[in-house]
């Protein structure tokens, strides 16, 4: 009798450790097939971040204009599915000319900053009627190209605000997290833009001493090609203000 429940208990144990080594085995691997696809219009890093999605480990060569990727037999057919609806010539990289203008409204009769060109004549006239500023000047333009898919970073002290009997000048910047076109192909979309500006105001009465204030928008828009699309105020007191004006082209 003592011999048959040592046998049980031998058996029992051989059958825990079976079961053990079972939950301890991993899953066999899936058999894994490798492609290189050489894009025509796509760009491969943006292509590459939006192939995580699936299963499959993706490598990219800009300077080539390729992809490798290695994944499992269905993964790869969705993969290249994927690939064949998102290389197309409407994702070749464009081109995009951005221009900003700094308007700043005051209350006195005489406008601060230079003369509002004749392309913005419209805008300065919708300004008037919305807000209760007496003369509206240009303070600062900013122009500059980028492409498609790419961040932009620009800084400008080209505008001047008086402060008692002299001119002081207004730094602005601006970054851009990427650009992109729309699929009407005129309607530029702007991610992730970042505008700050340090402005003097005088410090005191007599205009020999200027503190700075530190003003800023941020923002996602779209922008229409030939659309002056006004961005936001920036109050810097009671009586003066900034105002953002972009455009944007696409060529």
């Amino acid at each position: 009798m003592k011999r048959m429940w040592i046998a049980l208990a031998l058996a029992a144990a051989v059958s825990l450790a079976a079961q053990d080594t079972k939950k301890g085995e991993t899953a066999p691997k899936k058999p894994q097939v490798q492609r290189l696809f050489i894009l025509k219009y796509a760009d491969p890093s943006q292509l590459m971040n939006l192939l995580q999605v699936f299963d499959a480990s993706v490598h990219q060569n800009a300077e080539m204009h390729a992809l490798a990727i290695e994944a499992s037999p269905e993964a790869m057919r969705a993969i290249e599915d994927a690939i064949q609806k998102l290389d197309v010539p409407s994702a070749l990289p464009k081109n995009i000319e951005m221009t900003i203008f700094l308007l700043v409204a005051t209350d006195a009769a005489t406008p601060a900053g230079s003369p509002i060109p004749k392309e913005l004549d419209d805008v300065a006239t919708q300004l008037k009627n919305t807000f209760p500023f007496k003369s509206y000047g240009l303070l600062d333009v900013l122009t500059f190209r980028t492409r498609t898919g790419q961040s932009v970073s620009t800084t400008s002290s080209g505008g001047s605000l008086q402060i008692g009997s002299r001119p002081v000048s207004v730094v602005s910047s601006l970054r851009i997290g990427s650009i992109s076109v729309e699929s009407d192909g005129s309607t530029v979309r702007i991610d992730k833009m970042n505008s700050s500006y340090q402005v003097p105001v005088e410090k005191g009465g007599g205009g020999d001493q200027i503190s700075y204030q530190n003003l800023g928008i941020q923002t996602d828009l779209d922008i229409k090609e030939g659309q002056k699309v006004v961005v936001g105020r920036l109050g810097i007191s009671h009586d003066q203000a900034l105002f953002l004006v972009m455009m944007a082209k696409v060529l």
